[in-house]
């Protein structure tokens, strides 16, 4: 094609006919630059047409991650709330009402109305995105609330730090608290003669007012946290809706 756009070229320069080679040469300019622009246009249509393709694996990894979580903090929002509840009947025995509960009851509700269970979620899927910069293809609307549920999340991951600490400097009333027989652990712990308490002993050591202070605190710091869970549950939900789309 070069060698035939050369001879029309040489075939005009050589009759003289310098007026029609100009017209040519600005024509065939003319074509290259279309061929330019058309090459860069398909271009960017195949670049589109990969973005769109990564766009869509990318949504459907971080819609697996936030149905996962978002299940698991309603199992973990569950838990909290009968660890409440059971703080609540150990709170009305402390403060003199009848519990009307057998005393095997109370003792296991005070071991399990405070929760310890592990709180573990996948960020990976999140975080592998985002050092591939991966994350800049979702929409200014869908990158927003992303952003607000990682806040929240990390806000409270601070927040259960605190709550952490709150426990250890706590932890006289947990061994108060504890029937380590009770607990699914691998080796059996002794007790010290301090700490195990008789039915009469414990249920007065539950009545005495700074044992009442601390139950309190525990019960506000429990639902404290199910008011996180519940709006980090929410965020959840308003980003899986806006990525579904």
């Amino acid at each position: 094609m070069i060698k035939f756009f050369r001879k029309i070229r040489q075939n005009l320069l050589s009759e003289g006919k310098t007026g029609k080679y100009l017209k040519y040469a600005v024509g065939e300019i003319i074509l290259v630059v279309i061929g330019i622009l058309i090459a860069l246009w398909l271009n960017n249509l195949n670049q589109e047409k990969v973005n769109n393709q990564e766009r869509k694996n990318l949504k459907i990894e971080l819609l697996s991650e936030l149905t996962d979580n978002k299940e698991f903090f309603e199992r973990y929002k569950d838990y909290v709330e009968e660890c409440g509840n059971k703080i609540v009947t150990i709170l009305n025995l402390s403060a003199g009402k009848n519990a009307q509960l057998p005393m095997d009851t109370i003792r296991k509700y005070a071991v399990e109305m405070i929760p310890i269970q592990a709180f573990s979620i996948d960020e990976s899927r999140r975080n592998s995105a985002k050092s591939a910069g991966l994350l800049k293809l979702l929409s200014s609307e869908e990158s927003k609330l992303l952003a607000e549920y990682e806040t929240v999340l990390e806000n409270y991951k601070e927040a259960r730090k605190i709550n952490t600490i709150w426990k250890q400097e706590n932890r006289t009333l947990f061994l108060y608290l504890n029937n380590f027989e009770k607990l699914d652990i691998k080796h059996a712990l002794p007790k010290h003669p301090d700490y195990d308490l008789s039915d009469e002993e414990f249920v007065s050591f539950l009545k005495k007012k700074e044992t009442y202070t601390k139950l309190k605190d525990i019960f506000v710091s429990t639902e404290v946290d199910q008011l996180w869970l519940e709006g980090i549950i929410k965020d959840i939900d308003k980003t899986i809706e806006l990525l579904s789309k």
